[in-house]
This record gives C-alpha cells, structure tokens and sequence, in this order.
C-alpha cells in the first residue's frame, strides 16, 4: 500500500469504517482490487462508499 492508501484506511477506520468519495478513486479502487476494501454505491453515480475488509485491517496493522 501507498502512504496515501495507509491514511485512507486510517480515516476510514475512524469513520465508522467508511469513506465516502469519487467512485473512480484511483487508491481506493486499487485497495478493492487487492481484497482491502469493498465498495458499495453512493448518493449519486460518481461517489461510492469505500469500507476496508479484515484483510486491509489487518494490513494496515502490518504496514504502520
């Protein structure tokens, strides 16, 4: 994971395990790709919620 990526996962973890933001977030989209993150629809058809899974918890314990 990127620096970028690690604070993602922080500010998501502390906001109730979701960060709401472009559904075309190119860090956020990588993390759902590797199994970090899930992503689920947002208000509109740009914006989608991004919720980190246990294996992207438990690589950010990992990463620092």
């Amino acid at each position: 994971m990127n620096k970028n990526q690690v604070e993602n996962l922080k500010h998501a973890m502390r906001n109730q395990n979701r960060f709401y933001t472009d559904a075309n977030d190119k860090d956020w989209n990588d993390l759902v790709e590797k199994g970090y993150a899930t992503k689920q629809a947002g208000w509109d058809d740009r914006s989608a919620y991004f919720i980190p899974t246990s294996k992207g918890k438990a690589a950010l314990k990992t990463s620092g």
